[in-house]
């Protein structure tokens, strides 16, 4: 019998386990003993020290994933969650998939995220000091963006919200939310309502039919400024729940009408944003602007007002979900870098994203090289040091890392006197970027990580190739969540 069957058997089945892991995601994880049966199971809602009454509920890599029905026994005291959706999914509108530490003191998510930090380091031999979690200032209202799907709200009438963890297609009801701002629960509120009256048909995606796909809202945290995009499919007339059918764009209009001007604040753009995805055809975004500016406006102060980057955001492009965290963020990547570097001393940016470290350094007098493989995310960046005047201050390269690095390498590419960044996606450095990196033996490299697991294993083969680990410090950049970033000051000996 395959292991995917042997687990079958613990779907719905309810059974005691203790956790002695935490994953990435904020997941507990343990092992149940079953007679000669060992069952890896992952547990949401449970964290290390918890012994806990579970229910299977799914099967994903061969690891039996549960909710937690009852916990027997804790080293984590929980306390009362804010949110009504963060319960276990038993009833309609519960087992948010959002914020998995919600129900613990803040405090003690720290302390739960770098206990995860610290197994990781040790799991790879890595015993180096480990500073205290620099926390987030902002508990709630601190994200600058969130995406809602439309779907089936579990009861088949259509809802506009986050989806139940586990859950690919239906969504809760979103009747609060304190991650985004105020105005969030009452779009998603006012949407659902006008969807249906007029009977507006969601997107299915097995049937490939449907209107309305996703509802997102952008907010500017230092502007203030707002930014909605309705995401729909590209069918120019649509059924409706009476039989009747009406044209996409009077849709659009009566949606522009009836929500987003009855809301409790005027919003400062609004686009339509067109999804026409057809089976062996590129999928294309088509982005109609149906009012105010073309972008968000938005800023990021490194160090003081005079050190402040000034940011264009599209309604597709990527931008740090937590600003005012994301400077600590940043400011930190310059801290760990100012014992290492003169006044002129240039910086290699790498997996520079839409620019943010390169900028960060350019706007204190020093040039850069910044590389991405994402072209979209290279033309952001140079979008944004244009925004800055710092253009003439950075070189952007849109390609594979590794490629590029070697290319100027073999080039004789002299980066003898540079600083090194390194902030890699989070399955971290491949081992081709990795041979190109150690060509170079900078003296000083910064390392900045999304994932504990990742950013552990890449510093073992720094240690094992003769660099020191200097500092490590994590920052809390998502409160309520397992995400942690990591900054670590590497040193060639």
């Amino acid at each position: 019998m395959s292991k995917r069957r042997r687990l079958q058997n613990y779907i719905f089945q309810r059974f005691e386990v203790t956790i002695d892991a935490i994953s990435a995601r904020g997941w507990g994880q343990g092992t149940y003993i079953d007679g000669d049966q060992k069952v890896s199971v992952e547990v949401r809602g449970a964290v290390v020290g918890d012994r806990v009454v579970v229910e299977g509920r799914r099967i994903e890599d061969s690891i039996l994933q549960c909710v937690c029905i009852e916990v027997v026994s804790t080293t984590y005291p929980r306390i009362a969650s804010t949110c009504p959706h963060s319960a276990i999914r038993c009833n309609k509108n519960t087992g948010c998939g959002g914020c998995t530490l919600r129900q613990w003191a803040y405090d003690t998510q720290c302390q739960m995220k770098r206990d995860i930090l610290l197994k990781m380091l040790a799991k790879e031999g890595i015993d180096s000091p480990v500073e205290p979690i620099i926390p987030c200032q902002n508990l709630t209202y601190y994200r600058n963006k969130m995406e809602l799907s439309f779907g089936p709200n579990g009861a088949e009438e259509i809802g506009v919200g986050l989806h139940p963890s586990g859950f690919r297609y239906e969504v809760i009801d979103m009747q609060y939310c304190d991650m985004l701002s105020p105005l969030l629960p009452e779009l998603a509120q006012k949407t659902t309502i006008w969807a249906r009256q007029h009977g507006v048909p969601y997107f299915k995606f097995r049937e490939n039919s449907g209107f309305l796909r996703l509802l997102t809202l952008r907010v500017g945290s230092r502007t203030s400024e707002t930014m909605v995009i309705l995401t729909t499919t590209g069918v120019d007339s649509i059924a409706l729940a009476d039989g009747s059918t009406q044209s996409a764009i009077s849709l659009v209009e009566s949606f522009e009408n009836e929500v987003l001007k009855q809301l409790s604040q005027p919003i400062g753009s609004f686009y339509w944003s067109i999804i026409n995805a057809q089976k062996g055809r590129q999928t294309e975004i088509i982005d109609h602007l149906r009012f105010g500016s073309p972008v968000l406006h938005e800023k990021m102060v490194m160090t003081t007002e005079d050190h402040a980057l000034h940011y264009e955001i599209l309604p597709h492009a990527f931008f740090q979900p937590n600003t005012l965290q994301a400077e600590v963020l940043y400011r930190t990547v310059l801290s760990h870098a100012k014992g290492h570097m003169a006044p002129k001393t240039p910086v290699l940016d790498l997996y520079c994203g839409t620019g943010t470290i390169a900028l960060s350094f350019a706007i204190h007098g020093h040039k850069a090289i910044a590389i991405d493989i994402e072209k979209q995310a290279i033309e952001n960046a140079r979008e944004n040091a244009r925004n800055n005047r710092l253009e003439s201050q950075i070189d952007f390269y849109a390609g594979d890392t590794a490629d590029i690095l070697k290319k100027l390498l073999d080039e004789h590419a002299d980066f003898s006197d540079y600083l090194l960044v390194i902030d890699p996606p989070r399955r971290g450095l491949l081992p081709t970027a990795y041979r190109q990196i150690m060509r170079m033996r900078q003296k000083t490299i910064i390392y900045v990580s999304c994932n504990p697991e990742s950013l552990a294993e890449d510093l073992k083969k720094f240690s094992q190739d003769g660099y020191k680990i200097e500092k490590i410090q994590p920052v809390d950049m998502l409160p309520h969540t397992a995400h942690l970033e990591t900054v670590v000051t590497l040193i060639r000996t």
